[in-house]
C-alpha cells in the first residue's frame, strides 16, 4: 500500500526494491524499510527524532510507564472494529514503532504500515517489528494509497486532515493522541519555576465527524536515568535551558501524572 513520492503510482515489492509503474525504484534497507522522503522534501539533512533521542524513548517505553496507553489504544480499536476479521492500519508518525508493537494483541488480524520522518525512528522500528511495513515519509505528503486503511493513527504527530481523510476508506476512523490537560506535571514542575496545563482544544476537522473523547491518567514515578529518556521524548527537549538533563539525574525520582487523551473520528464521505 505504499505509493511513489514521485508519481504517486502504486509501488510494488519486489526482493531488494520498490518499483512504480514508471520504473521509479526506491531501494529496501536491510532492516526492511524503504525511504520514500524525496530529498528537495527535507527540512534538513536529517529531519525528526535524533539516533540518541530514538533509543532514550524505547528505553523509556520499554519500562512499561505508559502500559495504560498501549492498553486503551488496544481497547478503543478492539470497539471500533466491532466483528470485522481483517483491518488495516496506519501509524502516521510511527516513531520506533513502540505502540505499533503493542498493536499484536488485537483482537483481528490486521496489515499494518508505518512511517515517520525520522530515518532513525524508522530503522529502530523495522528492525524489531519484522511482521509490519515501514518507510520514512512525512505527514504532509503519505506514502500511502487512498481510500486503503480502516484506521489510521496519529499519536503525538503533526495533524494533516486532508491527508488522513485521504488515506482512510468511506466510514474509516482516525485515532489522535495528544496530551491530557496534565500530562508531566510533575517533570514540569522539576524544569521550570511556572508551570502551566495543556490546552484542552476540541477540533473540528474537515471531512471528519467528532466521536468521542477517551482519556487516560496515571501517576508514574521515574528514577533519574528513566527521567532523562523521558525528558528526551518530550518537546521541552528543544525548549529548556542547559543543565535540564543534569537537574533531573541528580534528583532522586520523582512522580508525575501521566494524562492522554484519544480523539476519535469517523471519515464522514465529505472530504
Amino acid at each position: 500500500m505504499f505509493i511513489c513520492p514521485i508519481c504517486k503510482s502504486k509501488l510494488n515489492k519486489e526482493e531488494k526494491i520498490y518499483l512504480c509503474e514508471n520504473k521509479h525504484s526506491f531501494d529496501i534497507a536491510k532492516q526492511g524499510y524503504v525511504n520514500l522522503l524525496p530529498v528537495n522534501k527535507k527540512h534538513s539533512d536529517n529531519p525528526g527524532d535524533s539516533k540518541e533521542m530514538v533509543l532514550s524513548r524505547r528505553a523509556f517505553l520499554e519500562g512499561g510507564y505508559y502500559d495504560c496507553f498501549t492498553d486503551k489504544l488496544r481497547e478503543i480499536i478492539n470497539f471500533l472494529i466491532e466483528d470485522k476479521e481483517k483491518i488495516t492500519i496506519a501509524d502516521c508518525g510511527c516513531g520506533e514503532g513502540y505502540y505499533d508493537g503493542k498493536l499484536e494483541a488485537l483482537d483481528c488480524d490486521f496489515d499494518f504500515y508505518g512511517f515517520d520522518i525520522s530515518k532513525e525512528a524508522v530503522k529502530s522500528a523495522s528492525g524489531k517489528y519484522k511482521k509490519y511495513h515501514y518507510a520514512v515519509g512525512s505527514c504532509f505528503n503519505m506514502p500511502l494509497e487512498t481510500q486503503s486503511f480502516d484506521i489510521a493513527l496519529n499519536i503525538f504527530a503533526p495533524m494533516v486532515e486532508n491527508e488522513m481523510a485521504r488515506i482512510l476508506k468511506t466510514d474509516g476512523y482516525m485515532i489522535y493522541a495528544v496530551p491530557g490537560k496534565s500530562h508531566l506535571m510533575g517533570l514540569k514542575k522539576l524544569l521550570y519555576e511556572n508551570t502551566y496545563e495543556n490546552e484542552e482544544k476540541h477540533t473540528e476537522y474537515d471531512g471528519f465527524d467528532f466521536v468521542d473523547r477517551v482519556s487516560v491518567r496515571q501517576e508514574i514515578t521515574v528514577n533519574g536515568e528513566m527521567g532523562v529518556n523521558l525528558f528526551r521524548m518530550t518537546p521541552y527537549y528543544f525548549k529548556t535551558e542547559l543543565g535540564a538533563e543534569e537537574k533531573i539525574q541528580k534528583n532522586n525520582g520523582f512522580t508525575t501524572e501521566i494524562h492522554f487523551d484519544f480523539l476519535i473520528y469517523r471519515k464522514n464521505g465529505r472530504a
